[in-house]
């Protein structure tokens, strides 16, 4: 149940992200560099990576793979 609200959560989030990613990138262009839509551009690009890592993380926890390393066994790195 956790990991479907988790993956629920981050494709929600990145949908609202991915628009205002594309108001901003249309108010760049139009305005120019100069103005500081490019550091919330830039905010936007990160909480949009935290809402893919937040469904990847929601999609691990449905399946109940753990993926841990085991420090005892005898492999090669």
């Amino acid at each position: 149940m956790v990991g479907l609200l988790l993956m629920v959560s981050g494709a929600l989030m990145g949908i609202g992200l991915l628009l205002k990613l594309v108001v901003g990138t249309y108010s760049w262009y139009t305005n120019g560099i100069e103005t500081p839509s490019f550091l919330l551009l830039s905010a936007n690009l990160l909480g949009l990576l935290a809402s893919g890592l937040l469904m990847r993380w929601g999609l691990r926890m449905r399946q109940g793979s753990s993926m841990f390393r085991n420090p005892n066994a005898n492999e090669i790195l």
